[in-house]
């Protein structure tokens, strides 16, 4: 349960987090129980080479005790070979010789109540050990104890078959144990210090590794549809990035060929839509004066229904221009107010056919004239007679169309606002769309769904805003772009 939560927990992580807490953590515990293993070695090393000195130096205080023929001892003070260099201080050897019996025939050094234990030591030298060694902790007995432990060596030195007479030497451990204290020392801020340069090394690692990767990701999050010819750059390696790359490039060429050939067939089948749908009108027209008037009703319906089979055909070529992306647009330095100015008089008819009033007004922050935008005048000219044309059609006749022209610093913005009654909430998310009309539309007003969702597309080209909300009693069409 708890690696479940651990591995649940750990998947969380981004891939380049992920990588650097496994490399730590295969190089933190390669390194923890290596160190251990080295530790280990070093403090049986360290423990060889003291019994080996502590060995010698029983071997030459051994010399010097003379056994009479009834066993009398002659124990001559010490000699201190100051030549030699031993692990622990002479001057506080604790020396002494030992019967069998557990009486101590000889004694050199300050014990106090200290008794070194000895049966368990005869019993391994009877067995044929050359000598005893063991630790002692328990130094509350000595007097001025000059360790936290002494080491203690027990080695016969009568020659019977089965000794009788034990050297004992007890010295304090003070030097390996500030050796082992100072490894110890190192070790408690070396792991540590290994485990943040490894993190930070992991980190490093990862990201330099992943950096291909998150090119990728970057350039891929700015191909859009209307600039599909962008392709993901390929890392000179010879691994799994540079195969994805490769792969992602492939899958990218074959996507823009789809578009390509769909964008192709709706222009081609649009533009040769127009010829035989424009001699049909002619036709129709003709045939129109001439019939007789009971069936004239029928060719105005027909006239009506060519006329939306060349609005819809129009549309989509311009859906297909504006598709096509940037590379499509004309950009030259434009003024809305000039632009807005144009093409006003071509809704004057329309208007007027309601009663409806169009009202301009023309806002500035600073300067009086409208700012330079870098905009295709064709299509700009186009997103707004859409959403004029809308606005006349939702509004009541008698009604009022509001048309607000606005400059500031950095932007330009047009609000457009009908008296329409508003945009029911439920269908806000899908206004810009393909061929999406409201539940509510009203039988009269005539449309494809292709107006609201080419404008959005062509203010998306422009790197401009289009948005919508409901005001008062109409909706508010507002569209804001940048300054050149």
């Amino acid at each position: 349960m708890f690696l479940k939560k651990v591995i649940s927990r750990y998947s969380l992580f981004s891939i380049r987090v992920r990588l650097a807490l496994l490399f730590v953590t295969i190089f933190g515990l390669v390194t923890v129980f290596f160190n251990l293993f080295l530790f280990k070695i070093m403090i049986d090393t360290l423990q060889q080479d003291f019994d080996d000195a502590l060995f010698n130096y029983c071997i030459d205080v051994a010399e010097g005790v003379e056994i009479g023929l009834k066993g009398d001892l002659n124990f001559p003070p010490l000699r201190l070979d100051h030549g030699k260099i031993l692990p622990f201080p002479l001057g506080t050897a604790l020396i002494q010789v030992r019967h069998s019996s557990g009486a101590v025939l000889a004694r050199v050094g300050n014990f106090g109540s200290f008794n070194p234990p000895y049966k368990q030591d005869f019993e391994k030298i009877w067995k044929g050990e050359e000598a005893t060694y063991r630790t002692i902790e328990q130094i509350a007995n000595i007097p001025s104890a000059e360790a936290d432990s002494y080491r203690l060596i027990s080695f016969p030195i009568d020659s019977a078959s089965k000794p009788q007479l034990l050297l004992q030497i007890a010295v304090p451990m003070k030097l390996m144990e500030t050796q082992i204290s100072q490894r110890l020392r190192l070790l408690r801020w070396g792991i540590p210090l290994v485990f943040i340069i490894a993190t930070l090394g992991g980190l490093l690692l990862s990201s330099s590794a992943l950096s291909p990767l998150n090119k990728i990701i970057r350039t891929a999050q700015r191909i859009k549809v209307s600039n599909l010819s962008g392709r993901v750059p390929v890392p000179n390696t010879n691994d799994e990035i540079k195969t994805l790359a490769n792969t992602f490039n492939q899958m990218l060429d074959r996507i823009e060929q789809a578009f390509q050939s769909q964008e192709r067939f709706v222009a081609d089948a649009s533009h040769q839509l127009r010829t035989p749908l424009t001699i049909m009108r002619g036709e129709l027209e003709l045939l129109h004066k001439n019939q007789e008037a009971k069936l004239k009703p029928v060719f105005q319906s027909l006239l009506h229904e060519v006329d939306h089979l060349s609005s819809i055909v129009n549309e989509m070529l311009l859906m297909s221009r504006v598709d096509a992306g940037l590379g499509a647009l004309n950009l030259e330095d434009l003024r809305l107010d000039e632009v807005l100015l144009d093409i006003l008089p071509r809704f004057e008819k329309m208007a007027a056919l309601r009663q409806i009033k169009v009202i301009m007004n023309i806002e500035s922050e600073n300067t009086k004239e409208a700012p330079i935008i870098k905009g295709d005048y064709d299509l700009l000219q186009h997103l707004f007679m859409n959403i004029i044309e809308n606005a006349i059609k939702y509004s009541p006749e008698k009604g009022a169309v509001f048309i607000r022209l606005y400059w500031r610093n950095n932007s330009t913005g047009v609000e457009i606002q009908d008296q329409g009654g508003g945009i029911p909430e439920d269908q806000m998310p899908f206004l810009f769309e393909r061929f999406s009309r409201g539940s509510n539309v009203e039988a009269r007003i005539q449309g494809y769904g292709l107006g609201l969702s080419i404008a959005q597309k062509i203010a998306l080209l422009h790197s401009a805003q289009l948005e919508v909300l409901n005001k008062d009693a109409g909706a508010l069409f507002r569209f804001e772009i940048k300054n050149n």
